[in-house]
Formats: C-alpha cells, sequence, structure tokens
C-alpha cells in the first residue's frame, strides 16, 4: 500500500477549530517526543520519517550499519509510541 504521511495521521486544519486545536496540541507533542530521544534515535527518525531518506543512503554517509540505523529507529517508534499514547487516546475516544 502506500506510505502514509505525517499528514494523513493529523485532522485537517480546515476542518474547523477544534480540528485545528487537535492538530496543534499533537504536533507540539510530537515534536516535544522527538526532542526527548537520544540523539542517534532522534536523528534516524527524522532523516527517515521526516525527511524521507532510505536506509541504505544513511549508513552510506555515516558508516553505521543498516541494521544499527534500523534498531535505533525501531527505539524511537516504540519510545514515541509509549509517550503519545495517552495524548491520542484522548482524542480519539467517543
Amino acid at each position: 500500500g502506500e506510505l502514509l504521511e505525517l499528514e494523513d495521521l493529523l485532522p485537517t486544519p480546515d476542518a474547523g477549530p477544534e480540528a485545528l486545536y487537535i492538530r496543534s496540541v499533537l504536533l507540539d507533542e510530537l515534536e516535544l517526543a522527538i526532542g526527548e530521544l537520544p540523539k542517534e534515535q532522534r536523528e534516524v527518525f527524522v532523516a527517515h520519517e521526516l525527511e524521507g531518506r532510505s536506509f541504505k543512503e544513511m549508513a552510506a554517509e555515516t558508516g553505521v550499519s543498516v541494521n544499527t540505523l534500523l534498531s535505533r529507529k525501531r527505539y524511537a517508534v516504540l519510545h514515541l509510541r509509549e509517550r503519545l499514547r495517552d495524548i491520542n487516546d484522548e482524542f480519539t475516544k467517543a
């Protein structure tokens, strides 16, 4: 299937004031959560998810193995999921 972009996961800004507020809160929380990551995990997560760079490209550039980069991203994703679970649940409860 298609890859999801960050924009696909957030409420659209033109869906009204409540959606705009939720979008703003989620983006703020995501930014804080990314900032909490150890440097190596943050760099891999940002490069892959936000900048769209490949693991192969990053490995060639940094000399760090693809497996190590994958591991760093995995730990970053686990942290972000845990860190953002409560805020997501708050906004998605009916």
